[in-house]
Formats: structure tokens, C-alpha cells, sequence
């Protein structure tokens, strides 16, 4: 008996071909698109899974002590470890990871030449950190290799750049400026691509002074805090004890340095500390920031696992809706059957298997669509999708199960529906012209145009959206602008660096200044007033502002020849508004610093607010201070402003200015770049929309090309009839067009409240000052664009039909 069902199904197939190849291909796009993201999500859900006893650690965040929105962060001060493992029985191990920054790397080789590399991903930890993550080694000791001071772990990629292919185990390389002596004690093996940082150098915890000097500290907010519970420890009861932790063991730090923390608080609203289970630091980070590494979003998760779901309902309806359409052929045939005696679960078991063959082969062409899809998507988008995410088992079983799912549900109401109709009302022809028009199908066929207009408008937004990030003032000109990085690996003779690339043809202008892509906040009051504020800080001198062309507003900025300048500072908007000032009485007010004793600060200038942050972030106030001041801040970079078209070469005579004072590589970077790096996850979220919407419409404008030929093949008769008495081709072609035209304007009615309400939510995230208003022309767009899509695709179909002989039609009658 089943034997028969698949040879009725494949003779129905092939005689059916061109409706079946469409109903396969366009299948076939809906579940490879459905896997490809089912891989994603994988690899995203699986970040950190593979550690030891991962469900008992813990990463520590916090309140955000220096972000005056609030919110949480994952940094800690270092002295936060001692008060756990003191404090709370159920913490079985503590352990911290340091950030010190790029380093400079050094290894003298046998035959005496020097290898300098400049290394980004370098990290401090305390001896336990390789019981704590399952990093392997394939050279050392996981238990002992950052025990003492001096050692250092290399990444398999870090030990190939310095020692190519010799063993790297105690071998000794030179850290920093100060050329600081370390012992390769270990070497780990290709680190996982599931984990939420990666390092190429973990060096012992004090083999960095800084860890020492600040141990006592709760506000050095300069490393990450992980702990390790005991088998069976209550961690919700464990998080709600840390509530009050800060009160008790941060008060140490506070009469340290002389402040009052109870105010401290108070103008925070609370300090507290909270459990973010590891496993959930990738996703979650968007909240709490990832130290450690690139931060990622639940929500995007969310958001392609809705799209896969609806692209793949979209494949199924014109499943449905091709199904249903040629079912005054098929209805012909149940007839017929059932005349004959056959029993309608042997029919609907017929339909059934049909589906299911067709669903098969959808799968087979899927896993093909899925592995392009994904060749695509990772250059195109900058997203990992490694085959390797898929379990194997799992994979297997999605893969044969799916197809029977899939054709089951998309053949179930073909298949009863066509099996319900009575023999002699399908035999006399009644039931004909009710096939031509189908409210259902209109429907369906409404909900695919909705979910491409859906997306469409989301991409149109986020493409919008992203414009404006870059085309927005940020208060300074941000193009034709270079940073060379660690310039302070050159030493005492950084002035001398900056005033020769400066007279060198093309560059209009140079700074030495910190980083100042990266924050650096710390405490200040105003003097007369105990309120502590949280302000980033950037040490410049007397050329920055006219590198970077900030706008002054009032006052002056620092110059060269007045010594007072070093106990000055220059602010910006914010700042003012945030310390109490107008723009012009702050110029001769005060700042104290409450780090330590560097004495009041007179401000002698404003300047506009800059952006230094990405714009999706509130405005941080920033304090500029003399570039010779004693505030922390030892990193330095220069700002190289030029006008010449000859890049390359501008960049070559750095380059060589640099080598005459140094043996370490130059470093460096275009502004304008690195800006666009800020926005990422928006560029991504913009690629992944245009490749989705791409395919919806390709599988909607596909059932849709299906569905008005097999309309023309229906309609030929009246085709004819209508031009025998005298119905014009442009008169028959809009009557083809007319209805899906009607149902493409319902799908935008229906749609845009959709996708202004979730585009509204997405920029809602957003500072109001820096988003864009959504548009109706958006609305307007989407809906242009789908409807010539459309027009064009079933153009011909209409056209072809609109042109046929009358009299070979009517003949046929």
C-alpha cells in the first residue's frame, strides 16, 4: 500500500512539475534559511558551556560606579575577592583576570635579532585560573604555570608569532616599556570560539605592580571577578546577601581615601553587588559590558529566530497556497476516487506523502541553501556560524525529522480539504469556479507580503539609523585623522616625535594625548561642594584642540609657555551642567580631584560636547587635563591631522620617523575607521535584514508567480471571450494585477503599525537626541518596492495571458 502512495505521488509530482519545482525551491529557501539561523543560535547559546562545573561559577557585577546613567558593569576593584571568600562559606575558589592593556613583546632569538610585536589581547590572572577555565595546554602545567611572578601563558597563535615552530617553554620574553623578564611556562591549545574572551598572553596576577598597589581598593574598578560555588550552594539566596556587601567591605577603601561613603551612595542610589552565571556573560553583556572581550545580544537572537520562523512559514504557505489553487484539478481526481470506493484516510494518507516527498527533497536542496547561506553571511556580516555548533545527533535527527513536520503540517489542510469535497458535486463541475478565488489564500498570501514589508522597513530603519550615527557632529572633525597608538613606547623623546611628523608635507597638524577612544573615570567635586561626580578624563597638550578642530566655547585652552596650565583643566558642555557651571561662569571655578592630593584644578576653558563614545550611549562628561599633569594616565597616542591625497605615503614617512626613534613596529589607525567600528552590532543587524528580506520576498513574489500562472491557465476562456469583444492588452493585463496589487496594499496596512511599533522599541534604546524619526516615506518605500517586485515578477505571466488567441482558446470549449 505505501508502495502505491509514493508511485501515485511521483507521477503527480512530475506531471506537476512546474508547481512542484516552486513549491520544492521555495521550501528549500525557507528551511535552509530556518537551519543557517538554527546554527547561529547554537553557537550563540553555547557560549562557555563546555567549562568544568560551568553551572556552580559566577562572574561579579556591579553598580556602575562611573557611568552617570547608571546601570551595572562587570569590572571590580581588586580588594572585592578578599571580602567573598571571607565572607561566604558557599564560595568554594575566587579568582580575578586583570586588563593592563596592549604591550609592547619583545624575544631576542639565538643569532641575536629581535622580534617586537605589539600585543592587544594581553590579560593578568591569578594562579587558579585554569581550574576555573577549561583552557588546555599542549606545553606546561595548568597547575602550576602562573604560580609566582614572572610567568606568562602564550596562545598557540602568539607562540607561533614569536617562536615559529620551536618549543616556547621557558623561554623568556620582554614585556613593556619597562622591559619587564617573563618565563613561558605554558602554551594553550587552539582556544574554543565559544567563550567570552579569548587572550593571547595571561601573565601571573603580580607580575602587574598595579594589582599590588591597588589590592586594598574597591573603586580601581580594573578587574574582572569570577567565583566558584560549592556543589549544592543556594546561589539566588547567595545573590540576595550580596545586596549589602559593598555597605560593610567597601567603607575600608573609603576611609583610605578620606571620603564618606554613605554620601557616595546616596548620590548613586545604591551600590550593590550581583551573580551573572558565566554561561550568560556572552549574551548578557549588552546589560553589564564584557571586559574581556566583544560584548553580544540576546535580543539579536531573538530577532533571527523570529525571522527564521517566519521566513519558513512563509515557504510553507505557498505550500499551502499552490496546493490549494490547482485543487479543481486535483478535487477532479478525489471524485473519481472516491467513486471508485477509496476511503478518504487512504487520500488524505496520499496528499500526505506527497508533501512529505516533496519536503525531502526541500531538505536535501536546504542543506545546500544553508551552507551558501552561511559562506554568505559570515564575510558579509562579520557573524562566526561554524558548522561545528550543530550537534551531531541533534542534527541528524532535525534533518529527518524535519521534512516529515514540515510536510505533514503544510500538507494538512490541503489534504483535508481536498478529500472533504462530495463526488457528484465535483463531477457536474460545481465546485470549479470557487477554486478561482479563495479568501484563505488571499490571507496567506497577505501575511507573506506583511512579514517582507516587516523587514523591509526594519532594514530601511537601521540603515537609517546608521547614517545618522555617521554623519552626526560629534564634536570634533573626525576625518583625515590618524592615530598612531603607544606612542609612549618611544620615551623622552615623544615631543620631539610629535614636532617632526608635524613639519613633515601634509600634515597640518599633531597632538600627543591619552587614548581617547578609551574611558578613564574618576571622582571629582567642585570646590565648595561635597557632591562626587564620575568624569572621564584625557590628558592632552596645548595642540590637541586644534588636531582635533574642538569647538571652544569659552575661556581658552592649555598653552605651552604658562606654567599654571598644569594645574588646569578644560571641560566640556555636560561637564558643566553636570558640576552646576553655565558655560561662561565655570572659566575661573575649581575642580578637586578626590584621588589623591593633586590640589584644586582651575578651569580656564569649554569646549562643545564631544562623542567619544558610540551615540547609542548617553553623553559621557568629559575633563581634559595638561598632558603634564600628575594624574594617572600613562598611555599615549598622537593625532596626526593631514590634507594630502598621497595617504600612503604620508603613512610611509611616519613610519620612518618612528623607526629612527624606536624598535617597535608603529601602530596605527584612521579615526574615521575605527568610528564605524563603534557600530557593529547596527551594521550586522542592517546585513542580516537585507539577506532575510531578500528572501522573503524571493519566496512570497515566488508562490505569487505561481499562483497568477495557474490563475492564467484558469482564466483562459474568459480571457478569450473578454477579447473577442474588444478587451484591451493593458485592459487584461491590470485585471490580472489588479487583485494582488489590492492584497499587497492591504499587506502594507497591515504591516506598518507592526513594524513602526518593534522599530520604535529597537530606537527607543537610544538617546532621543541621537535617533532618527521614523518616516512615513519609509512606509512608502517598502510598500514601492514590493509592488514593482511583484509587477515585474508576474509581469509576464500576465502579459503571455493577455495575448493569447482568442480563437485557439475558444476552439478548445
Amino acid at each position: 500500500m505505501l508502495q502505491n502512495y509514493f508511485k501515485t505521488a511521483l507521477r503527480t509530482i512530475l506531471r506537476e512539475r512546474y508547481y512542484a519545482l516552486i513549491k520544492v525551491i521555495g521550501l528549500a529557501l525557507g528551511l535552509g534559511t530556518t537551519m543557517v539561523i538554527f546554527v547561529y543560535v547554537s553557537h550563540e547559546v553555547s557560549f562557555d558551556n563546555y567549562h568544568r562545573n560551568v553551572d556552580r561559577m559566577y562572574c561579579i557585577v556591579q553598580t556602575n560606579l562611573w557611568d552617570p546613567a547608571g546601570g551595572l558593569f562587570n569590572s571590580t576593584g581588586p580588594a572585592v575577592a578578599f571580602g567573598l571568600i571571607n565572607e561566604y562559606p558557599e564560595i568554594e575558589a575566587v579568582m580575578r583576570i586583570n586588563t593592563p592593556g596592549a604591550q609592547l613583546v619583545r624575544y631576542t632569538k639565538p643569532d641575536g635579532d629581535i622580534i617586537a610585536i605589539n600585543e592587544e589581547r594581553f590579560f593578568a590572572a591569578d594562579s587558579n585560573f585554569f581550574s576555573f577555565f577549561d583552557y588546555k595546554l599542549k606545553e606546561g602545567d595548568p597547575q602550576t604555570a602562573l604560580k609566582g611572578i614572572g610567568k606568562v601563558v602564550l596562545s598557540d597563535k602568539a607562540a607561533i608569532r614569536l617562536f615559529g615552530d620551536q618549543p616556547a617553554l621557558g623561554k623568556i620574553i620582554l614585556v613593556g616599556n619597562d622591559r619587564t623578564a617573563v618565563e613561558v611556562t605554558g602554551v594553550t591549545e587552539t582556544q574554543p570560539t565559544n567563550t567570552h574572551f579569548h587572550f593571547d598572553y595571561m601573565i601571573s596576577m603580580y607580575t602587574n605592580p598595579n594589582i599590588k598597589e591597588f589590592d586594598w581598593s574597591w573603586i580601581w574598578t580594573q578587574v574582572v571577578t569570577y567565583v566558584k560555588l560549592r556543589p549544592g550552594a543556594d546561589a539566588v539566596a547567595l545573590d540576595m546577601k550580596l545586596k549589602t556587601f559593598a555597605d560593610r567591605y567597601a567603607l575600608a577603601t573609603f576611609k583610605k581615601l578620606h571620603m564618606d561613603y554613605n554620601s557616595f551612595v546616596r548620590e548613586r542610589g545604591e551600590w550593590k553587588l550581583y551573580l551573572q552565571p558565566v554561561k550568560d556573560i556572552h549574551l548578557q553583556s549588552y546589560k553589564t559590558g564584557n571586559r574581556l572581550g566583544p560584548e553580544g545580544d540576546i535580543r539579536y537572537v531573538y530577532v533571527f529566530s523570529a525571522i527564521g520562523i517566519f521566513i519558513l512559514l512563509i515557504a510553507i504557505i505557498n505550500f499551502v497556497n499552490l496546493s490549494t489553487a490547482r485543487a479543481a484539478k486535483r478535487a477532479k481526481e478525489v471524485g473519481v476516487k472516491k467513486t471508485l470506493g477509496v476511503l478518504r484516510k487512504s487520500l488524505v494518507m496520499q496528499f500526505q506523502v506527497e508533501h512529505i516527498m516533496m519536503t525531502f527533497v526541500a531538505m536535501l536542496l536546504g542543506l545546500g541553501v544553508m551552507e551558501i547561506l552561511r559562506l554568505i553571511i559570515q564575510p558579509v556580516v562579520g557573524i562566526e556560524i561554524p558548522i561545528s555548533a550543530m550537534n551531531g545527533a541533534l542534527s541528524v535527527a532535525l534533518i529527518l525529522i524535519t521534512p516529515v513536520l514540515v510536510g505533514f503540517f503544510a500538507g494538512l489542510y490541503p489534504a483535508f480539504y481536498l478529500t472533504s469535497f462530495q463526488p457528484a458535486q465535483v463531477l457536474k463541475g460545481r465546485l470549479s469556479s470557487g477554486f478561482k478565488k479563495s479568501t484563505f489564500r488571499n490571507t496567506l498570501v497577505v501575511f507573506q507580503f506583511s512579514i517582507s514589508i516587516v523587514l523591509m522597513v526594519a532594514t530601511l530603519v537601521v540603515f537609517q539609523q546608521l547614517k545618522f550615527y555617521q554623519t552626526k557632529d560629534i564634536g570634533f572633525d573626525r576625518e583625515n585623522l590618524i592615530v598612531i597608538n603607544h606612542v609612549d613606547k618611544i620615551g623622552q623623546q615623544l615631543e620631539s616625535f610629535r614636532e617632526e611628523i608635524s613639519q613633515i608635507p601634509g600634515v597640518t597638524s599633531a597632538s600627543l594625548s591619552m587614548d581617547i577612544r578609551e574611558g578613564f573615570e574618576d571622582m571629582f567635586m567642585r570646590e565648595g561642594d561635597d557632591t562626587k561626580h564620575s568624569i572621564s578624563i584625557i590628558k592632552v597638550e596645548e595642540h590637541f584642540f586644534e588636531t582635533t578642530k574642538m569647538k571652544l566655547l569659552s575661556g581658552r585652552v592649555f598653552e605651552k609657555n604658562r606654567p599654571s596650565d598644569l594645574n588646569a583643566v578644560v571641560l566640556t558642555e555636560t561637564t558643566c551642567r553636570l558640576l552646576g557651571w553655565t558655560i561662561e561662569e565655570a572659566i575661573g571655578k575649581r575642580v578637586i580631584y578626590i584621588g589623591d592630593d593633586l590640589g584644586p584644578q582651575e578651569v580656564i576653558g569649554v569646549v562643545k560636547d564631544v562623542h567619544l563614545q558610540p551615540l547609542r550611549n548617553t553623553i559621557f562628561p568629559f575633563m581634559f587635563f595638561n598632558i603634564q599633569s600628575n594624574i594617572n594616565g600613562p598611555d599615549r597616542i598622537a593625532l596626526v591631522r593631514y590634507n594630502t591625497e598621497e595617504v600612503s605615503e604620508l603613512t610611509n614617512k611616519l613610519e620612518a620617523k618612528w623607526k629612527q626613534l624606536s624598535d617597535s613596529p608603529m601602530s596605527f589607525s584612521f579615526y574615521d575607521e575605527q568610528l564605524k567600528q563603534q557600530y557593529v552590532p547596527e551594521r550586522r543587524l542592517g546585513a542580516m535584514f537585507i539577506i532575510f528580506t531578500g528572501l522573503s520576498i524571493t519566496i512570497a513574489v515566488m508562490g505569487l508567480v505561481g499562483l497568477v500562472s495557474y490563475s492564467a491557465e484558469q482564466r483562459k476562456k474568459e480571457i478569450g471571450i473578454r477579447k473577442v469583444f474588444g478587451a484591451s492588452l493593458p485592459g487584461i493585463y491590470l485585471m490580472f494585477n489588479k487583485e494582488y496589487i489590492r492584497l499587497i496594499i492591504i499587506a502594507l496596512f497591515t504591516a506598518a503599525p507592526t513594524s513602526w511599533y518593534l522599530m520604535q522599541q529597537w530606537l527607543s534604546a537610544i538617546p532621543e537626541h541621537n535617533r532618527i524619526t521614523i518616516s512615513p516615506l519609509i512606509f512608502v518605500s517598502a510598500f514601492i518596492a514590493e509592488l514593482i517586485l511583484a509587477v515585474i515578477c508576474v509581469g509576464y505571466l500576465a502579459i503571455r495571458a493577455a495575448s493569447l488567441n482568442p480563437v485557439e482558446v475558444l476552439k478548445e470549449e
